[in-house]
């Protein structure tokens, strides 16, 4: 079975989007082949994230992380404002 999901970020700042972006991308490039392929992709001030995975228990694990690491870049970036 395989299972998909999409995470759409809005961020309305390109500069932000752009920091965001090669904050998480080492993230999506290490992970596992056989297990999920997730792809990251901008477009001006937005992120979207298409995880494919290979079980529902992935998919949940690795929104979770993905989720968490975005928020955590996001509460950082804020600090250096």
């Amino acid at each position: 079975m395989s299972v998909s999901s999409m995470l759409n970020i809005d961020l309305q700042d390109e500069g932000r989007a752009r920091t965001l972006f090669a904050a998480i991308l080492p993230e999506v490039q290490s992970t596992k082949p056989g297990v999920a392929k997730v792809l990251m992709t901008m477009e001006g001030g937005s992120i979207a994230l298409k995880i494919n995975a290979s079980s529902l228990a992935a998919l949940r694990a690795l929104l979770n992380s993905y989720i968490r690491w975005f928020s955590t870049s996001l509460e950082i970036m804020e600090l250096g404002d």
